[in-house]
């Protein structure tokens, strides 16, 4: 098996490139990303790619000629050019789209995200995979993972003879993840309660979720599959697990705080990301475990225990005594 990892030198690329090229099957594994990994594995060779580049994506599948692509290369972390998050994630994202198409790629493997179905009072618990993906209007990351979603969606219309996967994965949370979400929970100086219901809350561990994609890219499954741990927790839960104070304040008030944090560039979040504390976005996990006989070895609470432990905010008894924090770092 010969793959192209787009995004491969970032953190799941990473972990997904070093199980694929442990693996007998698999001749040749191409990192195809802005910036090298930062180490090199057998079986596997760096190629710089921007997914802006069209041209570029469609030389390099052309060249490779690869048995599946993996599509990673998005912005997680938000930033504030929503111009350049949207090139790369929604328009990069079809130009990979089209190199594939190019180059008679026979399978290819998307991340979206469960952010895709948006957070809305309206939601089911849980959400399978026929719902929907309709992200949220002013949080740019759920709204172009829905754009995106719908384009690959698209491809699998027009291209019915090939395979296209389209993962959506709640948050990934594990020991050595490092993204905005992580740092939200250990740098904010306390968890704000609005009054209304405690919202669920999921988390899938890294290694949950590498094995996950390797079944699918092994059984070429088409659709869209949700990746989730079992079980879920509540915003309280969590912050009462990790000793986080909670107070009460109107949302009206929160949300222009949100605003002005993220238009002085304090914050790491965009106030459109509240909606994700408000209303539910609970993904079912039975299409994936039922196709794949998949079971996450973590499920949700113990995922989230394992990230706040190696983040120094849980101690190994699953008790924490929390530092006070001067000033809001994330809103």
């Amino acid at each position: 098996m010969r793959y192209v990892v787009t995004g491969g030198s970032g953190y799941i690329g990473s972990r997904l490139i070093d199980s694929l090229v442990d693996r007998s099957d698999t001749e040749r594994v191409v990192i195809a990303d802005v910036r090298p990994p930062r180490a090199f594995r057998p079986k596997a060779e760096y190629q710089h790619l921007d997914v802006r580049d069209r041209r570029g994506a469609e030389e390099l599948l052309r060249r490779e000629r690869p048995d599946a692509v993996v599509h990673l290369a998005f912005v997680l972390d938000p930033i504030h050019d929503e111009d350049s998050m949207y090139e790369i994630d929604v328009h990069g994202t079809a130009n990979v789209l089209e190199a594939a198409t190019a180059g008679d790629v026979e399978h290819v493997l998307v991340t979206s995200s469960a952010t895709a179905y948006g957070a809305f009072p309206d939601n089911p618990v849980p959400l399978t995979e026929e719902h929907p993906v309709r992200g949220v209007p002013d949080f740019e990351y759920a709204r172009d993972k829905a754009e995106i979603d719908r384009l690959c969606q698209l491809w699998a219309f027009r291209n019915p003879e090939r395979t296209m996967t389209i993962v959506r994965p709640c948050i990934v949370f594990g020991p050595r993840v490092e993204n905005f979400i992580v740092r939200l929970w250990a740098n904010q100086p306390f968890q704000a309660d609005f009054g209304g219901p405690d919202v669920p809350i999921q988390f899938v561990h890294e290694d949950d979720l590498v094995e996950a994609l390797i079944g699918l890219l092994d059984g070429r499954h088409p659709g869209a599959f949700n990746i989730a741990g079992d079980g879920t927790m509540t915003l309280r839960e969590c912050a009462d697990l990790i000793g986080l104070k909670r107070r009460r304040v109107p949302l009206s008030l929160y949300r222009r705080l949100a605003s002005l944090l993220w238009l002085l560039r304090l914050s790491e979040t965009p106030p459109g990301n509240l909606h994700f504390a408000l209303h539910p976005w609970v993904v079912a996990n039975d299409k994936v475990k039922a196709t794949l006989g998949w079971t996450p070895r973590y499920p949700t609470r113990e995922t989230f225990e394992i990230t706040m432990r190696a983040r120094g905010l849980l101690d190994g008894e699953g008790s924490s005594e929390r530092p006070e924090i001067a000033a809001p770092v994330g809103a």
